[in-house]
């Protein structure tokens, strides 16, 4: 919200809570009330957990908010003024998850193709594998109208059949309920929610509205404001510092010093997003990985380099 105030200082910005959200505002917290011009509180029946009640939040905010919306995910960044969204003429719109159409990921992603089959499967949905359109939930555009309360009815009525199920996450039902009602959402450009751990982001970057950092990401996070280093020192204050203010100026820039870009053809894209890459990346860190990777390397400098450059020379 602070990032929202820098770009465009006289955004409207409403704040959807929970009741027990409610009451934990005091204190330190209360400075949130300084960033907004509407606060909206929901009673919610005791056995929804804190995941739960922010989903059925999300999922029912078409009734609980009046007029034209831009719903915004609290793991991003404001990059740009965003007022050019009113320009759009569309009554629904999202973002392709991962910047990618679904018939793409057979090909780019078919672990995470599996994967959301999986979860399908287990909520009984039936949106069919053909249907290109898979959208993310991080950024949506809503405009007051009979469509927008329609899939919200449906959203919401999806997600509770879901949590029913013990499942919590709303993107499912979100897209389920876009084919339920005949692909009513429109999608929107990559730019107003860049998703930067994702392939495909990279080209969004440079006019991105939006920047979405995915912070569950592991410990040393590529985009500085991800880090615990300042999201707990806003939590221990309760303010966003001077400091963090001047951050916020250049969003596109907040890449750590490490930070790099790696060229990937089609084999090794499947290996990066593959679980035994995440399980190499895991064990590397510690003293079991460090013993493994000495033991490799020195198989690779005494064994296989000089075997290559002999096998070299040969031809």
């Amino acid at each position: 919200m602070t990032s929202l105030r820098i770009q465009i200082s006289n955004a409207f910005i409403s704040l959807l809570v929970d009741d027990i959200t409610e009451i934990n505002l005091k204190k330190k917290r209360e400075n949130i009330f300084k960033l907004i011009n509407e606060f909206k509180s929901v009673k919610l029946e005791a056995h929804f957990n804190k995941e739960a009640r922010s989903r059925w939040l999300k999922t029912s905010m078409r009734q609980q908010i009046e007029g034209d919306f831009l719903y915004i995910d609290n793991d991003t960044i404001i990059a740009d003024d965003l007022s050019s969204l009113g320009n759009i003429n569309i009554n629904l719109g999202a973002i392709l998850d991962e910047h990618i159409y679904l018939s793409e990921f057979e090909t780019l992603r078919p672990i995470r193709m599996k994967e959301i089959q999986a979860v399908f499967k287990r909520r009984k949905f039936n949106m069919p594998f053909d249907f290109k359109i898979y959208f993310n939930g991080g950024v949506l555009f809503c405009k007051d109208c009979k469509a927008g309360h329609d899939f919200f009815s449906e959203w919401h009525r999806l997600w509770l059949h879901c949590f029913e199920l013990g499942e919590f996450t709303d993107q499912p039902s979100l897209n389920q309920a876009n084919f339920n009602l005949g692909n009513i959402i429109q999608e929107l450009n990559g730019i107003w929610n860049c998703q930067i751990l994702n392939d495909g982001a990279l080209k969004f970057l440079y006019n991105a509205k939006i920047i979405h950092y995915f912070e569950t990401q592991p410990a040393q996070k590529a985009y500085l404001l991800a880090n615990r280093e300042y999201t707990n020192r806003i939590k221990e204050t309760g303010v966003v510092d001077s400091n963090i203010q001047e951050l916020l100026k250049t969003p596109k820039e907040l890449f750590s010093d490490y930070t790099h870009l790696l060229v990937l053809d089609k084999s090794l894209r499947e290996f990066y997003h593959s679980a035994l890459y995440n399980a190499a990346k895991r064990i590397y860190f510690t003293k079991l990985g460090k013993g493994i990777e000495f033991i490799f390397y020195r198989i690779r400098k005494y064994i296989f380099t000089p075997l290559r450059k002999k096998l070299s020379k040969r031809k």
